[in-house]
């Protein structure tokens, strides 16, 4: 009888073969599409664990050019599979013992051994207090403490203390594998980052700052043929440039289509609108410290229960946003509370907080870019209107770029969502110590920072579930520092014989169909 890893080893052989095959007509005869997608934005920085790379515009990009020990399936209800591990096994309750999978290729040639995962994981480039991947590692990857290899093809993780989520950890962002060798034959790491190498089913080819990044098909790739020879990610600010670009045929695929422009797209001749709500939330934060009237708690109160997020998820988005039960998801499973409340709007208990408070009418300010999320300036503008109907002076100030915003304290527009289908890959991960809302020094909470803790350590799920409600207590109703307004969709124009699907978060996976291996 052939056991697991015989077939596997079988399979990889046999595609080796095809491969081969496929390499040698691909030298004479490849007939694949070379795609081109316009984006709103670009960053050129394309290593993953580097702190400018923690952006939508970067995730779309890097997301097939990087392979992970796991894989989530966020088009199969986030499910786990095994990507460049091809085992895991929990020896204790801190200790996995991982067994890679064999004859996986980088962009470059070379093999993936062990000495490459304990590289891409330790301390040089990710573990250490200061490596390039400090910040990713402390955002994402808050239990990881060593990483050691066993063999040519095993290596042993240990965390610091029981996590329940570890396993959704190294599937979701900070876990890609790169070449050590790659690194390290690297220049300096401003070049690397411009052009690491990586496993995914692309490689990088090109990147022009500002405005574009050429990726190539990695033949090679352990999963199997890329469908595109080509991937071009081209700066299209406009949205109605990106759009001309579609009709007129230059570019395939279109990003960040709203509403009020989907009917130039949808039911025209050879094109198509797909994509729609997401497990991704657009939020509101807060100065709550460097902001003098936002000091004090129950104008922030107040700024949320002005809020009219039905009027801005049906208004603005023609009803593909929804208003969320808080910080919630029904990926969370068991704990998800279906019966919590969405957040209230109501004017009039606002007026009468701001009447208590401290507030006489002082300018909050607003700094904004104004088009970098889509519908984003519209948004501003209609929170500006609500908040002015119930007394707050909220002063809308136009910014250049996010450098500008973050050096004007007030408030502030913001996304984020679930990599992974637990509650720390949102609100714990969004306003944790480690991020930018706590570390910057805007607003602080014991309370709630000691519950993210025992969040992230227990695995006691009816202990869980009481702690993540009342963590949200806290930020929605006793201390706000955030706010969410809706869902975040993400919706594309695209020529109808693209065969492509976005998944419900900013990545844009575009290589081969994987084979299905659960984790659990």
């Amino acid at each position: 009888m052939i056991d697991r890893r015989e077939f596997l080893t079988l399979a990889a052989i046999s595609a080796g073969y095809a491969a081969m095959s496929d390499i040698g007509l691909a030298a004479t005869d490849d007939s694949r599409k070379a795609l081109t997608i316009a984006v709103q934005d670009l960053r050129t920085v394309l290593e993953p664990i580097d702190e400018s790379s923690i952006a939508n515009v970067a995730w779309r990009v890097q997301y097939s050019i990087f392979d992970q020990l796991l894989r989530t399936d966020y088009n199969d209800n986030f499910r786990l599979h095994f990507a460049l591990a091809e085992t895991v096994k929990q020896i204790n309750e801190t200790t996995y013992e991982v067994t890679l999978r064999r004859g996986v290729k980088f962009h470059n040639g070379a093999e993936m051994t062990a000495d490459d995962v304990v590289f891409s994981l330790g301390r040089e480039r990710l573990l250490g207090d200061k490596a390039p991947g400090a910040a990713v590692k402390a955002n994402f990857l808050s239990s990881f403490d060593s990483i050691e290899k066993l063999a040519a093809d095993r290596v042993q993780i240990t965390t610091k203390s029981p996590d329940p989520v570890f396993l959704k950890r190294l599937g979701a962002w900070g876990t890609q594998i790169i070449s050590a060798e790659a690194w390290r034959g690297a220049k300096s790491y401003s070049d690397w980052a411009q052009r690491p190498i990586g496993t995914g089913p692309y490689r990088i080819a090109q990147t022009n700052t500002g405005d574009s990044i050429l990726l190539e098909s990695h033949d090679a790739y352990w999963g199997g043929r890329p469908p595109f020879k080509s991937i071009r990610f081209k700066k299209v600010p406009e949205i109605a440039a990106r759009i001309a670009g579609l009709q007129s045929g230059d570019y395939d695929i279109v990003t960040d289509i709203t509403p009020d422009h989907m009917n130039e797209i949808d039911g025209k001749p050879g094109l198509e609108v797909l994509g729609g709500n997401s497990a991704w939330f657009r939020f509101l934060t807060f100065s709550a410290r460097k902001c003098a009237p936002l000091k004090d708690v129950r104008v922030r109160q107040a700024i949320a229960l002005s809020i009219d997020r039905n009027a801005l998820a049906h208004g603005l988005w023609d009803g593909r946003a929804s208003v969320p039960s808080g910080w919630q998801l029904p990926i969370f499973g068991d704990l998800n509370d279906a019966s919590r409340p969405p957040l209230s709007f109501d004017p009039d208990r606002a007026r009468q907080l701001l009447a208590s408070a401290s507030y006489r009418g002082e300018e909050i300010p607003y700094p904004t870019v104004g088009n970098y999320y889509p519908m984003q300036f519209a948004e501003n503008q209609a929170l500006v209107e609500m908040w002015k109907a119930v007394g707050l002076n909220v002063k809308l100030v136009m910014c250049e770029n996010w450098d500008q915003v973050a050096n004007i304290p007030g408030i502030f527009d913001e996304s984020g969502g679930a990599f992974y289908a637990d509650p720390i890959a949102t609100l714990w991960q969004i306003i944790g110590p480690t991020n930018g809302l706590q570390s910057n020094g805007d607003w602080s909470s014991s309370e709630f920072n000691s519950l993210g803790d025992e969040l992230g350590s227990t695995v006691d799920l009816a202990h869980r579930k009481q702690i993540w409600q009342r963590m949200q207590d806290i930020v929605d109703r006793d201390d706000p520092p955030i706010t969410p307004l809706h869902s975040m969709p993400f919706i594309y124009g695209k020529k109808a014989g693209i065969d492509w699907m976005p998944t419900p978060l900013p990545q844009m996976y575009l290589g081969p169909s994987l084979p299905s291996e659960p984790v659990i």
